[in-house]
């Protein structure tokens, strides 16, 4: 089953007020909530912030999963890359929106924005 959607995105944000907001502008154009699990300065672009947010999803079948888990994207973002990450019994599928390879971001700040769905139960990010 999957269960959540985990997004990570880079964002011009002064601090972390600033990066909530941007997220609330994330969150209002989802039809699910969405929470902020980690900010911290991004180390190689420290006008950058790094953002782990999760949504739940609840999807039951890969192709379900991806396909809600595009429309969602795509609300926030296009074009989107994709990748297969785990062929086999398990299922993982990645997304990535960029600004430098022409991604169109419909929050402001954003300059990187990534979407990772798994079937397999998933712990909490560590860094």
């Amino acid at each position: 089953m999957f269960e959540t959607i985990r997004w990570r995105c880079y964002a011009h944000v002064a601090d972390q007020r600033s990066a909530e907001r941007v997220v609330g502008r994330i969150g209002e154009l989802l039809p699910r909530t969405i929470g902020i699990e980690s900010y911290k300065r991004y180390w190689k672009f420290p006008e950058l912030a790094e953002l782990r947010l999760v949504s739940p999803l609840g999807c039951s079948t890969p192709e379900d999963a991806l396909l809600t888990t595009l429309q969602w994207a795509w609300r926030i973002a296009t074009p989107w890359s994709l990748s297969d990450l785990e062929p086999g019994v398990r299922h993982e599928f990645e997304g990535i929106a960029s600004s430098n390879i022409g991604a169109t971001f419909r929050v402001a700040g954003i300059e990187w924005m990534e979407f990772t769905i798994s079937d397999r139960d998933e712990s909490p990010l560590v860094d």
